[in-house]
C-alpha cells in the first residue's frame, strides 16, 4: 500500500509547454481521501512549487525544493523542515567555473532567484517558474546558496560537470535536470535524500513510498522507493533503472493516480 507519493514537476507533472495543471487538479482531487500524502519534488524554489500546489487544489502536502536542498510542509511554516547550503567558498569557485565555460548562472540564495545578467534564458525561466529574478553582483551569488543553476549548450554540460567534480570534490554535487541545465547543490543533497528524510519524519517505510520523475536529478529518488514511475519521455538514466512507464504529461497525473489506488 502506498502512503506517500513524491512527484517531479517539469517534464513529469507539467509538460514543457505548461500543460498539466488542469489534469493534475482532476487527478489529485481524491488522493488524500485514499490515505496518500503528496509531495512535490522539484528543482524549483519553494515559492514556485507553492503556486503549483495552489493551482492544482492541494490543501496539505510537502515540498522538496531546490533538488533536495530544502524540505517544507505545505501550507508553509515559518521555517523549512530541512535546509542545506553550499559554502560561500565553494560557491565562489563554482560560479567562476561556470562562467569560464560560458554558462549563464542563477543562484538561489536566501529565498531569492539571483542572476548576473538578463538574457532570453533567464527571463524565460523566471516566467515559467513565476519567480522574480534579482540582478546582482557576482559576489552575491556566493552567499551560501541552496543551489546554483548553470544554463548552457547541452553538448557542453559534460565538460562543466567534469570540472566541477574535479575541482570541488566533496564540496558540491552536480547533475543535469534538463539537457541544458546543470544543477549544483550542497554535498550529500538530492531529491532521494530529502524524500528519505520526509518518509522517516512521517514514519512511513520506503516500501510504502512512490515517486515519479523524468530527469537525471530524479534518479536517486526513484531508486529508493517502493514503486517508481516515469513518463515515457524520461531521460535514459531514468529509464535504465526500470520504472513503470506512464504517458507523458499532461496525461501522466491521471495514469499515476490510477496506478496508486488500484
Amino acid at each position: 500500500m502506498i502512503r506517500l507519493v513524491a512527484v517531479d514537476l517539469d517534464g513529469t507533472l507539467i509538460a514543457h509547454d505548461g500543460r498539466g495543471i488542469d489534469e493534475a487538479r482532476r487527478a489529485f482531487a481524491g488522493l488524500a481521501g485514499q490515505g496518500i500524502a503528496l509531495a512535490i519534488a522539484t528543482g524549483r524554489m519553494v515559492q514556485s512549487a507553492t503556486q503549483v500546489l495552489d493551482d492544482i487544489g492541494v490543501t496539505q502536502g510537502y515540498i522538496i525544493a531546490l533538488n533536495g536542498a530544502e524540505l517544507w510542509s505545505f501550507p508553509l511554516g515559518a521555517e523549512p523542515l530541512w535546509q542545506r547550503a553550499i559554502t560561500p567558498a565553494a560557491a565562489k569557485v563554482a560560479v567562476g567555473i561556470c562562467l569560464a565555460v560560458g554558462a549563464e548562472v542563477q543562484g538561489y540564495v536566501k529565498g531569492e532567484l539571483r542572476i548576473l545578467r538578463r538574457t532570453a534564458h533567464t527571463e524565460a525561466y523566471a516566467r515559467r517558474t513565476r519567480v522574480q529574478a534579482h540582478l546582482v553582483e557576482e559576489s552575491r551569488m556566493a552567499e551560501a546558496p541552496q543551489k546554483l543553476l548553470a544554463l548552457l549548450a547541452p553538448e557542453a554540460t559534460g565538460l562543466l560537470m567534469e570540472r566541477l567534480r574535479l575541482e570541488l570534490a566533496g564540496e558540491v554535487e552536480c547533475f543535469r535536470s534538463e539537457p541544458d541545465f546543470v544543477e549544483i547543490v550542497p554535498p550529500g543533497v538530492d531529491k532521494g535524500v530529502a524524500l528519505r528524510a520526509l518518509a522517516s519524519r512521517l514514519e512511513i517505510p520506503l516500501a510504502e513510498v512512490a515517486a515519479a520523475g523524468d530527469g537525471e536529478n530524479d534518479v536517486e529518488m526513484l531508486r529508493i522507493v517502493g514503486r517508481a514511475f516515469a513518463p515515457e519521455t524520461a531521460a535514459a538514466a531514468v529509464r535504465n533503472i526500470g520504472p513503470c512507464l506512464l504517458p507523458a504529461p499532461p496525461d501522466l497525473a491521471q495514469a499515476l493516480v490510477a496506478e496508486l489506488v488500484r
